[in-house]
């Protein structure tokens, strides 16, 4: 059985003194970007991860940037089967002080991708559809649409 990826790109938007403010709420004392455990915390064995957090397995490929003049603070993480949706609602309601976004996409671009978004001043998440997923799905992936269109039309064609 083949394992599906996501791809997360997890966005805020503030000031740099805010956004700075909220990077040092997030990060672990190793200094990894970001805690899932300070945001929805887990039991000691970990047993409840799935339940708790909606992914069983840690993170992966976590990284975070600070850019437009620190105005924008992106973390860009893996996640294995699903996307961590109570992480993100949690967020939300924790920080509605921030504008949050969430871009996603499954490793099979186009299939299972979307935008989850919560305005500043606001705690709930607002789901919505990508005008083109197969774009969409691409762009996450850091993948050329015609490249990847390319690809699929050869193994098609293999097969």
């Amino acid at each position: 059985m083949v394992n599906t990826y996501f791809r997360n790109k997890l966005i805020f938007t503030g000031t740099p003194e805010t956004l700075t403010a909220l990077v040092a709420k997030l990060e672990t004392t190793d200094k990894d970007p970001i805690n899932f455990n300070k945001i929805i915390p887990l039991n000691d064995d970990r047993s409840d991860m799935e339940e708790k957090w909606g992914i069983s397995a840690d993170p992966e490929e976590l990284d975070w940037v600070l850019y437009h003049n620190q105005t924008i603070l992106e973390y860009s993480f893996d996640t294995e089967g699903a996307i961590p949706l109570p992480i993100f609602k949690k967020l939300a309601e924790t920080y509605p002080e921030y504008a949050m976004k969430v871009n996603y996409a499954s490793d099979d671009y186009g299939e299972d991708c979307g935008i989850y978004e919560s305005p500043e001043g606001s705690s709930e998440l607002e789901a919505k559809e990508p005008d083109d997923p197969f774009v969409f799905g691409c762009e996450i992936w850091d993948r050329d649409p015609d490249e990847e269109m390319q690809e699929r039309m050869i193994n098609a064609y293999e097969e």
